[in-house]
């Protein structure tokens, strides 16, 4: 793949990036390699950013999923303008990913297979915090979880199971990024560095957004 991209012979840069984060899972440079940074604006227009976990890519239709609470802050400012940003960084590797999309909500049935892979605590931490609102104390906070974990029933033994089932909460669930740009970066010597950028057409559809693998690429100068 990487005599490929030095050839500008890539077709799919999505299939690239999957590739790189199974190297970079395989490597075990970092905890979690899945690591994207999400870039979204605010209502006046001052971008925010913040690290999720990319856990799922969908070569075939060119889409990216992470989870998040729908009450958050970044949800309110995808409902309010769905174009993000997003990035994966590896740089024991040289390699990086620059991407730029429109994001929808997933099918429900997509959020609760995830949920119900996720860890008790995991899912009890989903259930119990309202994300970005203001909370008095730490204290208080450990009360909400205290509270979920007495509302399900669940003890600490319980927390590492993921055999308990616990519905997912409706205000929780996957945002998918649809691409529409991708810039693949190759670290070089005297950081003369490979940069390839590919673009394509996203079709609005009633449910959502649809795409083909019909990528125009060109190659970055440094």
């Amino acid at each position: 793949m990487i005599s490929d991209l030095r050839k500008s012979s890539v077709t799919n840069p999505i299939l690239v990036l999957k590739e790189w984060l199974h190297e970079a899972r395989q490597s075990g440079i970092q905890p979690n390699p899945n690591t994207m940074s999400i870039s979204t604006v605010d209502s006046m227009d001052c971008p925010n950013s913040r690290m999720v976990l990319c856990k799922e890519i969908n070569e075939d239709l060119g889409y990216l999923v992470f989870y998040t609470n729908y009450n958050s802050k970044k949800s309110k400012e995808i409902a309010s303008h769905n174009d993000c940003s997003a990035l994966f960084h590896w740089d024991p590797l040289g390699y990086q990913v620059r991407i730029r999309g429109k994001l929808i909500k997933s099918p429900n049935h997509e959020s609760d297979n995830y949920f119900s892979t996720r860890k008790v605590g995991s899912q009890l931490s989903a259930w119990a915090s309202n994300q970005s609102h203001h909370v008095e104390d730490r204290e208080s906070l450990d009360n909400q979880f205290q509270e979920i974990m007495r509302r399900f029933n669940i003890q600490d033994a319980d927390l590492d199971s993921t055999e308990i089932e616990i519905p997912r909460p409706e205000f929780w669930g996957g945002y998918r990024i649809w691409v529409k740009e991708i810039e693949l970066w190759l670290n070089q010597s005297e950081r003369f560095h490979d940069r390839l950028s590919f673009k394509r057409d996203l079709i609005e559809t009633p449910s959502g957004f649809d795409a083909e693998n019909n990528w125009v690429v060109k190659r970055l100068q440094p």
